[in-house]
């Protein structure tokens, strides 16, 4: 049960995390302001900081800013937990199997390296313009983060930990896999998850770049092609926005099954 001593904690911790961000967005502000007047460009290049504030809010009340998140948000997180169900099974294989390592792994080397956007001309002729064409990048993206990650989560137990559970009853592979290999790389995959999750974010603005109608990619993209800075910025702003938010639940999730392991 909470107390007020523990929830004014907790407060305090929660400001203590939020104020350098406070602080960076103030910075970003001010030399915003600066460049601005020293500059003066047109407002179509660069706009005032409380003239993307009104667009902003004009996209808020209209609706439409929810509907390009939704959008992008929905292509990730299918991609993302498509990515997931391939790579951390075949992770946790190569990691536990040397064999299988050795013949998978430079197949993975070969491919791993190739930028997600290379993929995008690909994406377009093997599924067109729709969806199927950009969940296809953002699991491009997502896939070998999570996939590296998962194979150092199982090569790093420390085999005492392995030796214990085969000493307290884990006398076949999947009981061990399941009470000791997994849990103890729980954490790495949960890294692993966090990462892809924003390099997926990254491809998927990409991919909107190139043919979609909705989505924070095509919110940008729009506002290039008819020179509304302001729609542009609000877009790289959103995406800023929702990257530290996602990213802080990842960290917050992680703290969790870390504190599990141990």
């Amino acid at each position: 049960m909470s107390t007020p001593h523990s929830e004014r904690a907790s407060g305090l911790e929660v400001l203590g995390r939020l104020l350098p961000f406070v602080y960076a967005a103030i910075f970003i502000v001010a030399v915003w302001l600066a460049v601005v007047a020293i500059f003066k460009p047109h407002e179509s290049l660069l706009p005032q900081p409380w003239a993307v504030a009104r667009h902003l809010g004009e996209l808020i009340v209209s609706g439409e800013l929810f509907r390009h998140i939704g959008a992008s948000l929905t292509r990730v997180l299918s991609a993302w937990c498509l990515a997931a169900v391939i790579a951390i099974p075949l992770g946790l294989a190569m990691g536990r199997i040397p064999r299988f390592e050795r013949l998978v792994d430079p197949v993975v080397e070969l491919i791993r390296p190739i930028s997600p956007l290379a993929w995008i001309p690909l994406a377009i002729l093997w599924f067109g313009i729709g969806e199927f064409g950009k969940i296809f990048v953002v699991l491009v993206g997502t896939f070998f983060p999570t996939l590296i990650s998962t194979v150092a989560g199982v090569k790093r137990i420390d085999p005492v930990l392995i030796h214990a559970g085969q000493v307290l009853g884990c006398n076949d592979r999947m009981s061990l896999f399941h009470k000791v290999v997994l849990p103890a790389a729980l954490p790495n995959i949960i890294t692993g998850l966090r990462i892809s999750f924003g390099t997926g974010w990254a491809a998927i603005i990409a991919a909107e770049l190139v043919a979609a109608r909705s989505g924070l990619g095509y919110l940008i993209s729009n506002g290039m092609e008819i020179l509304r800075a302001d729609k542009v910025l609000v877009g790289m702003a959103v995406i800023g926005v929702l990257g530290v938010a996602f990213d802080a639940l990842f960290r917050f999730i992680h703290r969790r099954i870390s504190w599990g392991a141990v």
